[in-house]
């Protein structure tokens, strides 16, 4: 631990400390949004198209940005990670405009506000709300408990 001598020393390795837990529970809650995703969208039978994977591979956690008393880990799709085959209509289509979707197949799948391209009635019309499903479980006590243990694992005693 650090030899502080001062207040503002203090909150400067209070800071650090809050950065790097913040950092790990990031690692973690992503992991929990990829759960969310296999158990949401990927555990629903599809026979209808040839999955990717890349909904839930696109998870990322951007880099932890601290700016005094606020520090924060965005969690979100990469649609840079993903491809788009119009032919296999996997994440984009020549019947759509634009034709590359990428940027909108987290929230159409989360919504189920696909169209009835493909038919009507079909799972791809109900929402699957992996986000919201994961932003519980952190209220609901998860970010704390991530919090804690990375925490403890410095070598700080929580509660």
């Amino acid at each position: 631990m650090a030899n502080v001598k001062s207040y503002s020393q203090l909150l400067i390795e209070l800071q650090k400390v809050r950065d790097k837990a913040l950092k790990a529970t990031g690692e973690k809650t992503k992991e929990l949004v990829k759960e969310q995703i296999q158990q949401e969208v990927y555990n629903v039978p599809e026979g209808e198209y040839e999955r990717t994977g890349q909904l839930k591979d696109s998870m990322t956690n951007f880099p932890l940005e601290s700016k005094g008393n606020v520090a924060e880990v965005k969690i979100a799709h990469d649609i840079d990670s993903m491809t788009y085959d119009t032919e296999k209509f996997q994440h984009g289509s020549n019947y759509w405009e634009p034709n590359d979707y990428r940027e909108y197949v987290a929230q159409t799948v989360h919504d189920g506000t696909s169209g009835n391209l493909f038919g009507v009635n079909k799972h791809w019309h109900e929402p699957k709300p992996y986000m919201d499903n994961a932003q519980k479980e952190m209220e609901d006590g998860k970010y704390k408990q991530f919090m804690k243990e990375e925490i403890n694992k410095m070598g700080i005693k929580t509660k």
